[in-house]
């Protein structure tokens, strides 16, 4: 019957040869069928497996690629430092070097890096026949030997100094190997203990447990989490280390500095003849002309530590100015005042490598930014004559007055001169005697450098801005402006001179000369000391360091140069209504406003490191003399030369204090269309009369011009009018008097005001006169000033 129980995979009668439950009538021939068509893919994924490991595998080998980027700096200038008539004073002197690639210096070569540039030579055919692949590789180094000999031809080294060279690089770069792995040995240490620590801990006691059952279940659960925790927290232990690879060893290394360009073109126009090698550039700082203005150019130095350090601080998100361990900084001078503008930042290039070091690609990622020229007011040629003529002075035999037989022999220790505009204030010469050349300090032997660091006569101190002195009688230029701004006194008012004040021996005119009727315009012609004495006698010292401060002594005078010192000025203590001093009103400096105060306005070392506290409680005594000292420029005044010079531009200009500085303009990459003027600020003396000024020029004029004025026979020039104050400061000790002159020219039209100062030399009329009347010569052979 068709209904009775039977399986559908039966073939027997029941069912017709159709029929639907005819499922699969022969399977033999279905599993053949099937094993066929697993296996020929398998056998192809096999046949080319195959083919590439054994047959095509160097190929792929060579071709493969594991980039590695890094950044490399481009290279940039610092800014120049140009003289008024564009006469380079610093400049960054671009230096080439020839560069090697490291593999193809170090000896013996590398392996893995033989065999890749044998390969790369050979074709993909080629790379299967082991004797092609050893020919290449001899052709490799024979090319090596050759690449060096050409480099001994064209650069003209001996073979003994390049085989040096190599190997001092292959010892700093296998050093640096070494160091790397050792470091890379720790963590592998450190994974071995915490697979000793899990250890120990699946291994734990459990004889103590109470349930020996329950005992073995916790134990095995608490196992089981320590391997699972172990295995996803930890990275697996490789037998078989990656070989350790540093960026030294893709890099190029120097390998000769200072290389000319013809080697360079050389190298540059032929590089399948020089492979592995390359140039590179560096700056090194150059001065043209290092005895001109050296402590106003100033001068460079490698950027230590604690100032890359304290730059990182203060610039947390990245240095503006990007300094790197090596960079020089400016340490004096222009140098230092405008580095922020002369400063080249460098730029940024990404290289992409291949694993053996090849660059694949690049890009500039920053540009670099060449710093900015600074154009100073300074001449040349000026402050070259200038400096000469101090120099004739300093370190030579001067015959001074002051011995019975009237003339003794003296040495100046030193000198300075200053020259500004009286509008401006620009400085137009800055003379120091003695001097230095600052490519001595840069580049000369250390016995060099500690010569002029211990020179007693301090060659390296930049005297014009830090040298502080007792003015003497140059001072008495505001003494007579406190006299007329008082209306106490009738400056045509005559006093009488006897050569002293009271007693003979003491508070006198210079030589106990009598003056007899003086009136102020005559006192300041004969630089009498008795007519000021007895005018602060009736002023009192308020009026005289009133009128000191506001001429702009005892503070800097706000020039671009660093380290300006301020001098001081004594300050009186405050009295009350009845006249009385109050007894909590100490004695004040002018300086006392720093935190520091130099211990002596000798010491020409930093502030910072050799200063004492300068306290504003600190109590000094007042006396009258100190009062008659202030007057005469004496007592414990000191100011700088600058300082002079910017008083005297401010009688010439009728009350403008302007601000005295070095730079004139700064410039783009020397594009004039780009330039920015520096002009600093000035101001006007405030509670002037009008008229003051003009009675104290009177007085200056007949310094010079009246025969009984005491640079009438020093100074006075016929071509020219000239108007100035000499200044004798007294400094005890057995010591020999510092010499003064300062002055404006000319006279009736004043356009340069200068001051000349000689540490020890003497009288200020018989000594520095003569120098400040070469001076103004040289200003009418410049034009600088015009005569008659």
């Amino acid at each position: 019957m068709r209904n009775r129980p039977t399986s559908i995979f039966d073939s027997g009668s029941a069912h017709g040869a159709g029929s639907a439950f005819d499922v699969d009538a022969e399977p033999g021939v279905r599993l053949c069928w099937l094993f066929v068509a697993m296996t020929v893919p398998l056998l192809i994924v096999a046949g080319r497996l195959i083919y590439l490991q054994g047959f095509v595998a160097e190929g792929f080998a060579v071709e493969t690629r594991h980039e590695v980027e890094s950044v490399e700096a481009i290279p940039t200038r610092n800014g120049r430092i140009l003289a008024s008539d564009g006469t380079v004073l610093a400049f960054d002197d671009e230096r080439h070097q020839l560069l090697v690639h490291y593999r193809w210096l170090e000896e013996p070569p590398n392996d893995d890096w033989l065999r890749h540039e044998a390969l790369s030579r050979l074709s993909h055919s080629e790379r299967r026949d082991k004797s092609k692949v050893e020919q290449a590789k001899r052709d490799v180094l024979e090319r090596r030997d050759v690449l060096w000999q050409s480099l001994i031809e064209l650069t003209e080294q001996r073979p003994e100094k390049l085989v040096e060279q190599r190997v001092r690089v292959q010892q700093r770069v296998e050093g640096i190997f070494r160091l790397v792995d050792e470091r890379r040995e720790v963590p592998q240490a450190t994974e071995q203990e915490l697979a000793r620590s899990v250890s120990e801990v699946s291994s734990v006691d459990l004889s103590s447990t109470e349930d020996p059952s329950l005992t073995r279940r916790s134990g095995f659960v608490e196992q089981a989490w320590n391997v699972v925790k172990h295995e996803l927290t930890t990275t697996p232990t490789r037998e078989r280390r990656e070989p350790l690879r540093i960026p030294e060893q893709s890099d190029y290394h120097l390998l000769l500095d200072d290389v000319s360009l013809e080697v360079v073109a050389e190298i540059e126009t032929h590089p399948d003849q020089f492979p592995g090698v390359r140039s590179g550039v560096t700056n090194r700082r150059v001065y043209p002309f290092g005895r001109v203005a050296p402590h106003l150019v100033g001068y460079r130095g490698e950027i230590d530590a604690d100032e890359l350090k304290a730059r990182r601080e203060r610039f947390p998100n990245g240095d503006p100015l990007d300094y790197q361990p090596g960079d020089s900084i400016g340490r004096s001078g222009i140098e230092q005042s405008y580095e922020h503008a002369l400063r080249g930042v460098r730029g940024q290039r990404k290289i992409v490598r291949d694993r053996h070091g090849t660059i694949v690609r690049t890009e500039v990622v920053r540009p670099p930014k060449p710093g900015q020229d600074v154009v100073l007011h300074v001449s040349v040629s000026l402050q070259e004559r200038a400096t000469a003529l101090l120099e004739e002075v300093v370190g030579h035999e001067a015959i001074l007055p002051g011995s019975s037989d009237g003339q003794v022999k003296n040495v100046p220790h030193g000198g300075c001169l200053v020259a500004i505009d009286v509008r401006t204030g620009a400085i137009l010469a800055a003379a120091v005697a003695p001097t230095f050349d600052v490519n001595d300090f840069l580049s000369g032997t250390e016995d060099v450098r500690l010569a002029l660091l211990d020179d007693k006569r301090r060659p390296m101190f930049p005297r014009a801005t830090q040298m502080e002195l007792p003015p003497g009688s140059v001072f008495k230029a505001v003494s007579a402006v406190a006299v007329i701004e008082s209306g106490r006194i009738d400056p045509d008012r005559q006093f009488e001179c006897l050569g002293y004040l009271k007693d003979p021996n003491k508070q006198r005119c210079y030589h106990s000369q009598a003056h007899y009727g003086t009136n102020l315009t005559m006192a300041l012609a004969r630089s009498c000391n008795v007519y000021f004495f007895k005018s602060a006698q009736t002023l009192g010292p308020q009026p005289l360091v009133q009128w000191a401060d506001a001429l702009g002594f005892g503070e800097r005078t706000g020039v671009d140069l660093p380290g300006e010192r301020r001098g001081h000025v004594p300050r009186p203590p405050e009295r009350d209504s009845k006249g009385k001093t109050k007894e909590s009103s100490p004695i004040e400096l002018a300086s006392a406003s720093d935190k520091f105060r130099p211990a002596s306005p000798w010491d020409e070392r930093d502030s910072a490191r050799t200063a004492q506290p300068a306290s504003r409680t600190k109590r000094e005594p007042w006396y009258d003399g100190d009062t008659l000292g202030l007057a005469i420029g004496q007592s414990r005044l000191t100011v700088t030369p600058l300082q002079v010079a910017r008083l005297m531009a401010a009688v010439a200009n009728d009350g403008w204090l302007v601000t005295p500085y070095v730079a004139r303009e700064l410039n783009a990459s020397g594009q004039a269309e780009s330039s920015v003027t520096i002009e600093p600020d000035r101001h006007r003396l405030p509670n002037l009369s009008e008229g003051t000024l003009a009675r104290v020029r009177e007085g200056l004029e007949q310094v010079v011009a009246h025969p009984q004025g005491t640079a009438f026979k020093s100074v006075r020039l016929k071509e020219v009018a000239i108007a100035g104050k000499t200044g004798t400061a007294e400094i005890g000790g057995g010591r020999a008097d510092h010499a003064w002159f300062a002055g404006y020219v000319p006279a009736d039209r004043p356009r340069i005001a200068f001051v000349v100062v000689l540490e020890q030399a003497g009288s200020g009329g018989k000594v520095a006169g003569p120098v400040a009347k070469k001076f103004v010569q040289l200003l009418l052979e410049h034009r600088l000033v015009s005569g008659e």
